[in-house]
This record gives structure tokens, sequence and C-alpha cells, in this order.
């Protein structure tokens, strides 16, 4: 019985310590504030499933903001305007960029992003870069014009990557 004597004398002198008064309190604030932490994680994660069993978990692309500027390319392209053109190419170029971005490769450029694509992701890589190249041809020389069979190939070519990727629909 010695030890139990000695642990409710313990037990009796931290009751009275000040010092573990408030090694208590902020022990059970921290318990309280870990547990609102859990319950807010629970509820978002309760939300999230709730939103992917009623919407579906996968990446739904908005085919309509891409569609839209997708379809411009294509009047720009058959207005017959060779700055029209080069907007085009510029505006394929831009949209591709944008939307290896937000699928997560990595790079400063689109010429970088290319470069992280593997030929088993995309089937038609050179000739997305020969049209980066073109696209860094206008970009340099303002003087310098597409014509509209290259209008034409990267129109197809850049259109059949974001297709591929499923932001725009392309009739064909």
């Amino acid at each position: 019985m010695n030890l139990i004597d000695g642990l409710e004398a313990m037990n009796e002198f931290l009751n009275q310590s000040y010092l573990f008064r408030a090694f208590k309190f902020f022990l059970s604030f921290y318990m309280i504030v870990i547990l609102l932490i859990v319950v807010g994680i629970v509820y978002r994660i309760w939300n999230d499933y709730w939103a992917s069993l009623s919407k579906g978990a996968e990446y739904k692309p908005e085919l309509g903001k891409y569609q839209l500027r997708w379809n411009k390319v294509n009047q720009q392209i058959e207005s017959g305007d060779p700055i029209q053109r080069n907007i085009a190419v510029l505006e394929c170029s831009q949209m591709l960029n944008e939307v290896l971005k937000a699928i997560g490769y990595e790079g400063d450029s689109l010429g970088e992003r290319l470069d992280k694509l593997l030929p088993s992701q995309l089937d038609n890589i050179d000739k997305l870069k020969a049209s980066n190249e073109i696209k860094n041809k206008i970009v340099q020389d303002p003087n310098f014009q597409v014509s509209l069979e290259e209008a034409d190939k990267i129109r197809a070519v850049v259109g059949r990557a974001l297709d591929t990727f499923e932001v725009i629909e392309i009739d064909e």
C-alpha cells in the first residue's frame, strides 16, 4: 500500500500546484481545438464525398469556354486575313499551353511543357513542337505571316491535341 499512498500524495500535491492546473487547462484547450479540427475535416470529407457521388468525381472540362475560343480560331483562319491567321495561331498555342498547365505539366513556356510530354501521351508531339516554333516566329517577327496551309495544319494538330484532352470537340 506504500505505492498507492505515494501516488495519492503526489495527486494531492499536483492538484494544489498552479503549474499543473495551468498545464491541465492548456491540455484541455488543445484537446478541444484538435477535436474541432477533426470534426471540420470529417465534415469537409463528407461534403466532398456526397458531391462526388452526385456530380461525379472525374474531371469535367469546361467545353463551353474552350469551344467558343476554338470556334473563333476557326473563323479567324477562314477569314483570309493574314493578321487574323497569325492571331489564330497564337490563340491555338495559348489554349494548348493553358490546358497543359491545368493538367499539371511543369514549365514556364509551351515548349518546356511539350518537352515533358511522352509519345505515349500524345502521338503528334513533333508536329506540336513545329507549330510552337511557328508561334515563336510570329512573336519574334511582327512581319511574319502564316500561310493558309500552315494555319490549317496548326489548327488540325492543336485541335487534335485539345480534342484528345477533351476540352474541345472537333467536327470531322
